[in-house]
């Protein structure tokens, strides 16, 4: 992702990630998404500052600690499209501080996109680059019920459809290692992200928090994670399957620093990171190794 981004924007960029005070409406419903931890994913934001605050602070320290001249607003924390419209305009553009913001990135459900939202976001294509994130996990519906989403495959389906005729780039969430998928679900979802032609892709790793519904799952020894050797073992497989037109903007999880039950093995990323790339090596494998296209190609927009 590092050495994508430089190639495109001609220098070295850092995420930014922004807490814009959001919520979601899963959790508005009851406990929300059963592995979701108490941030909404944004435990590396700066909490309690304006947006303004958050870009400048972060980017201050990107520029001393990475050499960083360019970067990505990226709006983590809960459901960044789940407000009305004028307080969405509001915050997206508070986080334009300046000409070296070079993408406006944000990260949402995809039950929370509508055509009024893209809209919005449109207004933003002439001074920066639009990506939006999308939580799949998975195409399994089954596992999805398990895990709370809130949303099926098809939501998924036609959120990426009506995004992509906007023209915005979209990076999808999936966690390979989820206990109640099969080696098959998770090569049937990256079959399915190829096909739907998405422009980037976010690995993770199941992490457990205290504070979720999975943590107490996870206590009472209702599920197990599955194996390290499972995982890479899925890992690899998804990797095969998936278009090596995709970005791999990540390939394990970054769990919270406090509060958790299970994450990544006792393993450091790097190290699991490693792992992956020696099982790559060590099969002679690659990206897109096993990818058919449809006989149709991607879908067209």
């Amino acid at each position: 992702m590092s050495e994508y981004l430089k190639r495109r924007y001609g220098a070295k960029v850092h995420r930014l990630v922004i807490d814009a005070g959001f919520t979601c409406p899963n959790r508005e419903k009851g406990s929300g998404c059963i592995f979701c931890d108490p941030t909404g994913s944004g435990f590396n934001a700066l909490h309690g500052l304006s947006v303004r605050e958050q870009v400048l602070r972060q980017k201050e320290w990107a520029m001393r600690k990475y050499g960083a001249t360019k970067f990505i607003a990226y709006f983590q924390s809960f459901t960044n499209t789940y407000a009305p419209i004028n307080i969405l305009r509001e915050k997206y553009s508070e986080a334009l501080v300046d000409d070296s913001i070079v993408q406006l990135a944000v990260s949402t459900r995809p039950d929370c996109v509508s055509e009024e939202v893209l809209n919005l976001l449109s207004e933003f294509k002439s001074k920066v680059d639009v990506s939006l994130e999308l939580g799949l996990q998975t195409i399994n519906s089954r596992t999805l019920r398990i895990l709370n989403r809130g949303h099926g495959v098809a939501e998924f389906v036609d959120a990426v459809l009506r995004t992509k005729k906007h023209g915005f780039e979209i990076v999808v969430h999936v966690i390979v290692d989820l206990p109640w998928d099969e080696l098959e679900d998770v090569v049937d979802t990256a079959k399915v992200l190829s096909y739907l032609n998405v422009d980037g892709v976010k690995i993770h790793s199941l992490y457990i928090v205290e504070d979720s519904p999975l943590g107490k799952m996870f206590k009472e020894g209702s599920f197990q994670p599955i194996s390290f050797e499972a995982f890479i073992e899925r890992t690899v497989a998804f990797l095969e399957n998936l278009s090596p037109n995709i970005v791999i903007h990540r390939l394990v999880s970054d769990p919270p620093r406090t509060g958790t039950l299970f994450a990544r093995w006792n393993l450091t990323k790097n190290e699991v990171v490693s792992a992956i790339e020696s099982e790559l090596k060590r099969r002679n494998t690659f990206q897109g190794a096993k990818f058919k296209p449809a006989t149709g190609g991607p879908i067209k927009f």
